[in-house]
């Protein structure tokens, strides 16, 4: 197959690329003219064209002669910080040009696939969320610019969907770790929530903050994130390997049309049960803690994907885990904290 992968120098549409072009197909990949990245892609054999998604002419160029468009290309919220016109010509209307390109290509065209995000949605009630949240159990309810617009983009898809009967699917990403990245995530790292709680002058977030002083050593300190009533933060995550997983069981697979999906790992992860895990690993400390603050408590339903085109994560928790680690010590990250 003939495969356009837009955002092709990202961490997973590289991944994506070498994976179809592992298996023979021609990956061709639309970038931002001087992107550093783009050798690195040619290298291994995908063919790049320079361009910018807000311009349909770039777009429609790219497009020619493919079968497959597989579109990641976004301004997204940790690339930043991109402007509201920013999100609009990228994700908005790069979407209308991908979709009006993909029309253009008539018979030719196999599938499309447009990328999502949970960030779509309000995950965080004030006493977390019970159930495993369905395609449909939340609503596209974000005003940030980026889940805002990728809420219009989902929108775009149904639309020709509907009107062109397109062959286009949508998938929506769980918060993406790659490599090495599980050790800075911020919400493991105590100081995290120093920092936070020290902006705060309620009487509750004072006391725990001294709590925190008195137990806090030095970097890395981790914590398990608890809510007012103990109960660990639970969250689901997704590693770039499933994501691959994902699109090679989905392109071209006719049950997906029409669809949206929501993909994440194997199974959400709790912070009492990973926390010791690193901990244990790095042979660093930890603390456990009540958090004055609205919780991180959910997990998504996978059984849409699974049923319709057989997706199976593989990477639990603890392996990805084991490879940030063997990662950081062949130099490839650090084990540092980050700010939210």
């Amino acid at each position: 197959m003939n495969i356009l992968v837009t955002g092709i120098t990202g961490r997973v549409g590289a991944n994506m690329a070498r994976h179809f072009l592992d298996h023979g197909h021609a990956v061709r990949g639309l970038v931002w003219p001087g992107d550093r990245q783009s050798e690195k892609l040619a290298q291994i054999g995908a063919e790049i064209v320079e361009g910018d998604l807000a311009s349909s002419a770039d777009v429609v160029a790219a497009a020619a002669d493919q079968q497959v468009i597989l579109h990641l290309g976004a301004a997204f919220q940790a690339g930043g910080p991109f402007t509201p016109e920013q999100y609009f010509d990228t994700n908005i209307k790069g979407t209308f040009n991908i979709l009006q390109a993909a029309l253009g290509l008539g018979d030719k065209l196999e599938h499309v696939i447009v990328t999502s995000t949970d960030a779509t949605m309000s995950k965080y009630p004030e006493d977390g969320l019970a159930d495993p949240i369905g395609i449909d159990s939340l609503p596209l309810d974000s005003t940030a610019w980026y889940g805002y617009s990728k809420v219009l983009t989902v929108n775009l898809v149904d639309r020709y969907v509907r009107d062109g009967r397109m062959p286009a699917t949508v998938i929506r990403f769980a918060n993406v770790w790659g490599a090495g990245e599980i050790l800075t995530f911020a919400q493991f790292h105590l100081k995290t929530f120093i920092d936070q709680l020290e902006a705060r002058s309620d009487t509750e977030s004072i006391a725990v903050l001294k709590e925190m002083h008195a137990a806090y050593q030095a970097e890395p300190h981790l914590i398990v994130a608890c809510d007012r009533n103990g109960r660990p933060w639970k969250k689901h995550n997704l590693e770039v390997r499933d994501i691959v997983h994902a699109y090679e069981l989905a392109v071209g697979n006719e049950n997906t049309f029409g669809k949206v999906y929501q993909i994440a790992s194997q199974k959400p992860f709790t912070w009492d049960a990973i926390v010791p895990y690193i901990a244990g690993k790095l042979d660093v400390p930890y603390t456990r803690f009540n958090l004055p603050m609205t919780p991180t408590f959910y997990e998504f339903d996978l059984s849409p994907a699974s049923n319709d085109f057989g997706y199976a994560p593989q990477n639990t928790i603890e392996e990805m885990v084991d490879e940030a680690i063997r990662f950081s010590q062949e130099g490839g990250g650090a084990i540092i904290p980050t700010t939210l």
